[in-house]
């Protein structure tokens, strides 16, 4: 993995930054390093080169640039209802990208096959859909499904570096890139910027990897890769955790996720990660209409986790029977909310133009509408929470009657706008 970079990683690299983003404290733009020349990509090449083989890396790409978001519904007085942005240097960005296109294909085969998070070829919507076809398989067999939901807080500003020193030599033969990673964390700092122009003083950091860094999902997966083994099944997305046990009576279940939050949180606590048992959540899955209040009865370190009846996993509320009754009723009122607002930059003689309309639609209704489609589309009420009968197309605006042959087809689903209403297609 040693040696000196090739203008070819280098061109790799900057392929896959993203134009139009936000430059980071150094006020270097994207574009300015798309279209540089061939001299400066080989004078640029010949620096990164020089940096990984010394282990040492300017100042200013240590340095972040924090900009603070009001979350949506939060009250602006409280510290916790906003969401950092971090903007990093682009350079430092492009160095990342090359660092993780040699290590990747190292560390990946190592990473257990339950963690999905930021790997290729693994989405949102295969660990849901592995989560929800288990419990439907346990259905089948009358079996009783108990599940925890873990949250951790702050899961990436709290890896311990020492400990990412740790698993970093176990994980990667190559003592010098483990090195030169950790010379990329060390020392960073950032400042805080507000909407109204305000800014903090510099603060530094002494733990975590960087947010908003391509290099960090991966550290992260590393970090965690040696979670114990536990009885229950468990489904992993980055810091997004789950078991699952099933079994053919109640207390049976809740012994065995009892046991197994127990291993969990010894865990957590020798990596110093932060269980947050206020949010974390268990829930129980079952076809028995008498027991429809069965709350299960999970505890960790003395502490009993709250129990709800359709919790969201990965923005998937998954109700006692997987009915997706409920993850329905959302997605219908968040459609309808986001059509309300296209709506507006449409007339017959005014408005935006068609190609606005499309990559609206698309951006703002179809993301929301179709994700994890695979699961719940073969629910019962997907026709009658998601389907109205009429559209108007975004291209030609003419009403027509959604064609019934295309309804209801699980291999991709698509919404359109239609007046104030919106349709489910799945073609």
């Amino acid at each position: 993995m040693s040696g000196q970079f090739s203008t070819a990683e280098l061109r790799a690299a900057i392929g896959n930054l993203r134009q139009g983003k936000s430059p980071g404290h150094d006020n270097i733009h994207p574009e300015f390093v798309t279209h540089q020349s061939e001299t400066t990509s080989a004078w640029l090449c010949s620096f990164f080169s020089s940096c990984f083989q010394r282990s040492k890396l300017p100042k200013t790409w240590r340095r972040a640039a924090v900009i603070a978001l009001l979350k949506p519904g939060k009250t602006a007085e409280d510290p916790k209802a906003y969401r950092p942005i971090s903007l990093l240097c682009v350079p430092f960005k492009i160095l990342e990208r090359m660092i993780l296109s040699r290590i990747e294909p190292v560390v990946d085969p190592q990473l257990p096959r339950e963690q999905a998070g930021f790997r290729r070829g693994r989405s949102t919507v295969d660990q849901v859909t592995l989560l929800t076809q288990d419990i439907e398989d346990s259905f089948q067999a009358k079996e009783k499904v108990g599940v925890v939901l873990l949250d951790l807080t702050a899961a990436y500003d709290t890896v311990w570096y020492r400990g990412l020193h740790l698993k970093l030599l176990r994980t990667i033969p190559d003592r010098h890139m483990v090195k030169f990673i950790m010379e990329m964390l060390s020392n960073r700092s950032f400042i805080l910027r507000t909407s109204d122009g305000q800014r903090s003083r510099l603060r530094r950091l002494r733990n975590g990897v960087p947010q908003g860094s391509v290099l960090s999902p991966l550290l992260f997966n590393i970090y965690i890769h040696d979670l114990p083994e536990t009885t229950s099944r468990q489904y992993g997305y980055a810091d997004d955790l789950a078991i699952m046990l099933r079994r053919t009576t109640w207390s049976a279940v809740e012994q065995g996720l009892n046991q197994d939050m127990s291993i969990l949180a010894a865990y957590l606590r020798k990596w110093r990660l932060q269980l947050s048992t206020g949010k974390t959540v268990s829930a129980a899955y079952h076809l028995c209409n008498g027991e429809a209040k069965r709350e299960l009865s999970v505890s960790v370190d003395n502490k009993r986790l709250e129990h709800q009846l359709a919790p969201k996993y990965l923005g998937v509320r998954l109700d006692r029977t997987l009915s997706y009754k409920r993850h329905l009723e959302e997605v219908r009122a968040k459609v309808t909310a986001r059509v309300s607002l296209i709506r507006r930059l449409a007339g017959t003689t005014w408005g935006a133009s068609a190609r606005t309309l499309r990559i609206s639609t698309q951006a703002l209704v179809f993301s929301a509408a179709e994700y994890c489609a695979p699961v719940w589309s073969r629910s019962p009420h997907v026709k009658k929470d998601l389907d109205h009968g009429y559209e108007t197309r975004a291209e030609t605006k003419r009403l027509q009657r959604t064609p019934q042959v295309l309804m209801f087809n699980p291999v991709k689903s698509l919404f359109l706008v239609y007046g104030n209403k919106t349709s489910l297609y799945f073609q």
